[in-house]
């Protein structure tokens, strides 16, 4: 699965935690649940299109500001 290609990703509002699928974030999300997480917490995560494909590889290792760059903005205003 490593070579595999994304395009979009789950990510959390820090940009701390990402996931390139949806049964990953499932799997992360049930275990939050199972290990008895805080009442009253919540966990939110976006799912964001990237500007270009990228390997699994890449997105994992990337640091929070590398990930706020692969994201594709939006609404960018080109003059």
């Amino acid at each position: 699965m490593d070579d595999e290609l994304f395009d979009e990703i789950f990510v959390s509002s820090n940009f701390m935690t990402v996931f390139c699928t949806q049964h990953e974030l499932d799997r992360y999300l049930d275990s939050m649940v199972l290990s008895g997480m805080p009442r009253g917490m919540s966990i939110v995560f976006t799912k964001k299109k990237l500007n270009r494909k990228y390997a699994k590889k890449e997105i994992m290792n990337a640091m929070p500001e590398q990930i706020k760059g692969m994201i594709e903005s939006i609404g960018h205003m080109v003059h």
